[in-house]
């Protein structure tokens, strides 16, 4: 029974294999993207004219990325979209996805899922309230939705495992 008890208590510790490789370059890519858009967004935050977004009737960055909706609790969200793109990266890591710790894993899918919500929000913001689409923050929303999918597959994936 010791030797038993042992064999499983090493299986339950021993690092998890790694998303196929396929899926962390896609999300590596997704991550690079977000975090480049997120840089941009957050540049025009502070200098409007270097925006580049043309403006039509439905589609207008500026009327968006200006709107009292761009902020939450006086911070800019292309810096929240910043912060969440290093955290994310960091919690993709190899050693990230190797890591037994609990937290990284759970902190992979709680960080996807927050910015879910704030994909559903700012979507509802730019259509229900402004009327207007952001092409660039769409691009965002794109990005976060995606790896939420991947994040969620992994997962997936991960209990499909354990059984």
């Amino acid at each position: 029974m010791t030797q038993e008890m042992t064999a499983k208590d090493e299986a339950t510790t021993a690092a998890p294999p790694l998303p196929p490789v396929w899926s962390q370059v896609v999300a590596w890519i997704l991550t690079i993207a977000g975090f480049g858009i997120s840089v941009y967004l957050t540049i025009t935050h502070y200098d409007e004219e270097a925006l580049v977004c043309s403006a039509s009737r439905t589609v207008d960055c500026h009327a968006v990325t200006t709107s009292e909706y761009s902020s939450l609790v006086g911070i800019p969200m292309p810096l929240l979209g910043l912060a969440f793109f290093v955290a994310f990266g960091a919690l993709m890591t190899p050693w990230a996805l190797r890591s037994t710790w609990p937290p990284l894993r759970w902190g992979r899918v709680a960080s996807v899922s927050v910015g879910m919500l704030f994909v559903v929000y700012l979507v509802t913001v730019e259509l229900a309230i402004l009327h207007k689409i952001c092409l660039w923050c769409s691009g965002v929303h794109v990005v976060t939705v995606l790896l939420f999918v991947l994040v969620l597959i992994d997962e997936f994936r991960r209990i499909g495992q354990v059984d």
